[in-house]
């Protein structure tokens, strides 16, 4: 009835919500690996700047050694120490090319075999792009957003700010965007020639077009 083609846009129409519902309601589970990443590069890459993590529900809390500002402090019992900056990072921003990868996948013809190594290879992959954009959102909050004192450590640490803005809007607009749509070609060529040489999938001769209009 369908063409190739018309049969995966159907059914990736149909898998992208579901597994946009199944990451979501799971998004706890998700971030698990990418909280544990970037935190042990951020601690080990800047232990001058990054000191500790917590994770409440999807969202990371970096913790920084940033004092917080002293306007903020009145009223605040600080006999114990006085606070540092927490910096916090929604992950979830840059994670949604896995569902869009795995809608990709289930709707393409394979073995229950082949979607499952597709899907756990391409959420390995993945996760490792959502880790660069918490690491990056995580500086550029330090750098950007914390006052002369970030921008002084991070200074410091011989970062430029153009570098790490060049690096987070890398990590929020490209990656998230385009790696699942490479992985998906990468892991199905076969099929990805079968629908370009699918008859009624040909792309329009402009040369034959124009000879004929010229008649």
């Amino acid at each position: 009835m369908f063409g190739p083609l018309k049969t995966l846009l159907f059914l990736a129409v149909l898998w992208l919500p579901l597994s946009f519902f199944v990451w979501f309601y799971f998004a706890q589970v998700f971030v698990l690996p990418v909280a544990a990443l970037s935190s042990g590069i951020l601690e080990a890459w800047l232990p001058q700047v990054f000191v500790g993590m917590e994770q409440t529900r999807h969202i990371i809390e970096f913790i920084t050694t940033l004092p917080v500002k002293p306007e903020m402090l009145v009223g605040l019992d600080t006999s114990q120490g006085t606070p540092a900056v927490v910096v916090q990072v929604n992950p979830m921003i840059y994670g949604y090319s896995i569902p869009v990868l795995t809608g990709l996948v289930m709707a393409t013809p394979l073995t229950s075999a082949q979607r499952a190594l597709q899907v756990g290879a391409g959420i390995a992959i993945l996760t490792l792009v959502q880790t660069y954009g918490a690491v990056f959102d995580a500086l550029k909050s330090v750098t950007l957003q914390s006052g002369a004192e970030g921008v002084r450590l991070i200074a410091e640490t011989g970062l430029s700010p153009n570098f790490i803005a060049f690096g987070y809007q890398f990590g929020y607009l490209v990656l998230p965007a385009i790696t699942p749509v490479i992985l998906w070609v990468m892991f199905n060529q076969a099929f990805i020639q079968l629908l370009v040489s699918a008859p009624g999938n040909e792309f329009p001769d402009g040369g034959t077009a124009g000879s004929g209009g010229g008649s």
